[in-house]
């Protein structure tokens, strides 16, 4: 419901203007009136309306005391002024200090509701966009506002997909294709936007000749808003599916009844990578990276699953794996957007070879750190043999054979992070890759891990990743993707 207040010291004006808006506007109105600028301003702080009709002349607080006052507010109206002739200088100070118009007396009908359509417009912008902010931090933190508007709320009700777009042909991203079609916008960057529209739209957006050159990625139909998440994974894995068609370009969408495939495979191909950059072993290494991307022995219908797990690995496993190197280095940093903007590119073969490129420069820039100190190379091999142990930076110094505080120093010296901290994150991407399978509880993707205090190890697991190790399990496990 859009609420509108109305301040003028003359009732038989507030009365008309009431009356003008009340027979031309579609939507529901809720009006507020106020007699003078502190009748209003009280009305602005705790009925907080959408849309502020004020005149400059009033007794007391007058129309340009008030919208300083209402300047500061964390929620501001729109604000459309009314004013005589002989006010046009305080009108265009008024404007200046940003309202949306201003209306000479005596008030035209057909002007006031040009101006109140302006008015709302900005409002109902406003409001999406902040709609559109809380949809993303939902996605991010796994709250959901209680701030949403209706609309929102309504519009999930009612049905929504999540639809993922990309073209290097057409200037999809402007989102000139979207007028007039009811949607929220979750993402967009050059040729590429993720986007909820509603039921009701999606057979138009389909059909529509723009679109012709793009490939869209949509998911099954949702009618609850908690499941925005899941939807929005589901829309950029069916863009994924273009890599393995005949075309770049058409329309896939995620299957309705799908199985979840088994990762245990990419997870250990995924360890045997970063175990033999660890170790320094190039030939290794290549090997590993050919063996982890392959997805040719793949069932069909599992391609573009497992490329989204894998491309998940990738993000947020290797590129913020080596703090030191990334982003300070400006050749890895590039290769990283590169690999990571996969919407991008043209074919899967082109994006496979930037994470080859990332890796074996990143090897390159460890070699030249790592060169001289065999032995904490030794040590990382250790550590990835006898994490679930209870081992202590004194076991490992003994076992490559020195000195505890020249070891404790050169350790962070070459791997950017002291060696606890270095034995924490190892253990906690371990857990990250049990709890994702779905299978193990909390506690014992603990003890597997190394932690033997389960609280302990649930407090760094929320420090390090800003949810708890139950959520993290949801919801890497239980959307299907």
């Amino acid at each position: 419901m859009t609420k509108i207040l109305i301040a003028d010291d003359e009732k038989l004006i507030r009365a008309g203007i009431r009356k003008i808006l009340s027979d031309a506007l579609d939507e529901t109105v809720s009006f507020m009136e106020a007699r003078n600028g502190s009748e209003a301003y009280e009305i602005c702080q705790k009925e907080l309306p959408d849309v502020m009709i004020t005149d400059i002349r009033m007794p007391g607080m007058d129309g340009l005391e008030l919208m300083k006052h209402v300047s500061v507010l964390a929620q501001k109206p729109a604000i459309i002024v009314l004013s005589g002739f002989d006010d046009f200088s305080y009108a265009k100070t008024a404007i200046d200090n940003g309202v949306i118009a201003y209306i000479l007396k005596p008030v035209d009908e057909k002007e006031l509701l040009q101006v109140m359509e302006k008015a709302l417009n900005s409002v109902h912008r406003d409001a999406k966009k902040e709609n559109e902010e809380r949809l993303r931090s939902f996605i991010s933190e796994g709250h959901l506002s209680e701030d949403i508007t209706f609309d929102a709320a309504q519009f999930a009700k009612e049905g929504m997909y999540c639809v993922a777009l990309c073209s290097t042909l057409c200037n999809c991203s402007d989102g000139a294709f979207l007028n007039g079609v009811s949607h929220y916008i979750i993402e967009q960057k050059r040729g590429y936007m993720l986007f909820l529209v509603s039921q009701n739209s999606l057979d138009l957006l389909i059909s529509n000749p723009a679109l012709s050159q793009c490939a869209m990625g949509i998911s099954p139909l949702s009618k609850n808003i908690s499941d925005l998440r899941h939807i929005t994974q589901e829309a950029f894995v069916a863009l994924l599916q273009r890599f393995f068609a005949p075309e770049s370009h058409g329309v896939f969408r995620f299957p309705e009844n799908h199985t979840l495939p088994d990762f245990t495979e990419l997870d250990t191909n995924y360890d045997k990578v970063i175990a033999n950059i660890d170790l320094l072993n190039e030939e290794e290494v290549r090997k590993a990276v050919k063996k982890f991307l392959d997805f040719d022995a793949l069932e069909e219908c599992d391609y573009a699953q497992c490329l989204f797990y894998a491309y998940n690995k990738i993000i947020n496993g290797l590129l913020k794996r080596y703090p030191k190197f990334h982003p300070s280095d400006t050749y890895l940093y590039l290769k990283g957007l590169m690999i990571e903007n996969i919407t991008h590119v043209a074919t899967l073969k082109e994006w496979k070879t930037y994470v080859l490129d990332y890796i074996l420069y990143l090897l390159e820039l460890l070699r030249s750190q790592q060169g001289k100190y065999a032995y904490v190379t030794k040590a990382i091999a250790y550590i990835s043999q006898h994490y679930k142990e209870d081992i202590t930076m004194a076991t490992v110094a003994n076992y490559v054979s020195m000195n505890y505080t020249w070891f404790s120093e050169k350790f962070k010296e070459q791997m950017g992070v002291n060696f606890n901290d270095y034995l924490k994150r190892f253990r906690m991407e371990q857990a990250k890759l049990l709890l994702g399978k779905g299978t193990y509880k909390v506690y014992e993707v603990a003890e597997k891990c190394g932690f033997k205090d389960v609280k302990h190890f649930m407090k760094t697991f929320r420090e390090m990743n800003g949810m708890s190790a139950g959520e993290w399990s949801r919801l890497h496990s239980g959307a299907g993707v």
